[in-house]
């Protein structure tokens, strides 16, 4: 073998690991690309003396053993739509 047939079989394999990572990297960007941002509205929450709230609880009993112990108690989410409605967005009226 030769030097120049080594430095091409060495060049042709890194330059196959060099796709192989790019691949590998595009795939990883593209499976935590593809989820939007956007925050669940679960339909239960938390509220206390002051605050917003937190709602973050699936159930009424998720969120009464959270409050278990201390102060505060559980309300519906009352900015959640219903399941079988939902929001429906006005027109703009124009004069």
């Amino acid at each position: 073998m030769t030097v120049q047939k080594f430095c091409r079989q060495l060049q042709k394999a890194i330059s196959m690991r060099h796709m192989i990572l790019a691949v590998a990297a595009l795939a990883a960007v593209s499976a935590f690309g593809t989820v939007p941002a956007v925050a669940q509205d679960y339909p239960f929450c938390r509220k206390a003396e002051a605050g917003p709230g937190d709602c973050r609880y699936d159930t009424m009993e998720q969120c009464q053993a959270a409050v278990s112990g201390i102060s505060g108690y559980c309300q519906p989410n009352f900015n959640l739509a219903p399941a079988d409605q939902t929001p429906s967005r006005r027109r703009a009226h124009r004069r």
